[in-house]
């Protein structure tokens, strides 16, 4: 994928710039120093201070696209001695704390994929960084450069087998809130073939497509 790198200061979110861009081409990578409202998944706030890697890239739309960046994320971190772990679908978590989401959306046929990266600043009392797990300096432009890399890399792999072996929710006691807005509470059993969370509340088992979930035990 040839790379178009544009280096900005201060935005909505990235997620806004590259979706205005025209024409927008695959390979955009759209950075931000400051992100004045950034936003998760299913319309959370995405803190977005002075210190963290923000970025979008516009990709091909690719149905397990969104694990495929959790596992870029993922494996970029580990390069660096995080034992970063993935909670369904793609939170990356080190220890139960989050040091980077994802978001992906949908836009004209093309997909814009949102990464922020905790780098050396801790927005959140649950949260974690980069800097506080390595315990040294590291550069945004060092961690991006790793997940661009990741991301190519896991194109030509079985995306849900490396996924199952990050992922840190199957075999959680888990809180699942849908999309549609139902709660279901159970044991995450695994993931499917299309990435899709199992999920047995002790009378049913459950295929969630989407949603929030919640790790309800402490792991390991």
């Amino acid at each position: 994928m040839e790379l178009n790198v544009i280096h900005l200061a201060t935005v909505t979110s990235t997620q806004d710039v590259a979706r205005a861009m025209t024409p927008r081409r695959v390979g955009a990578v759209i950075i931000a120093d400051v992100q004045e409202k950034g936003r998760g998944r299913r319309g959370h706030v995405w803190l977005s201070p002075r210190g963290g890697l923000y970025v979008s890239i516009v990709m091909r739309s690719d149905p397990l696209l969104s694990l495929r960046a959790g596992i870029a994320v993922a494996r970029a971190l580990q390069k660096l001695g995080i034992d970063a772990r993935l909670k369904w679908p793609n939170d990356v978590l080190v220890h139960e704390k989050k040091i980077a989401g994802i978001l992906i959306e949908a836009s004209e046929g093309m997909a814009i994929v949102g990464i922020g990266v905790n780098i050396d600043s801790v927005p959140l009392p649950e949260a974690t960084c980069v800097e506080c797990e390595t315990k040294r300096s590291v550069t945004r432009d060092e961690v991006l450069q790793s997940i661009l890399q990741e991301i190519e890399t896991a194109c030509g792999e079985d995306i849900i087998k490396t996924y199952r072996e990050l992922c840190c929710t199957i075999g959680r006691k888990v809180r699942i809130i849908t999309a549609a807005g139902k709660e279901i509470m159970g044991n995450a059993l695994g993931i499917d073939r299309d990435g899709h969370l199992l999920v047995d509340d002790g009378k049913n088992k459950h295929m969630i497509v989407g949603g929030d979930c919640e790790h309800l035990d402490a792991g390991v």
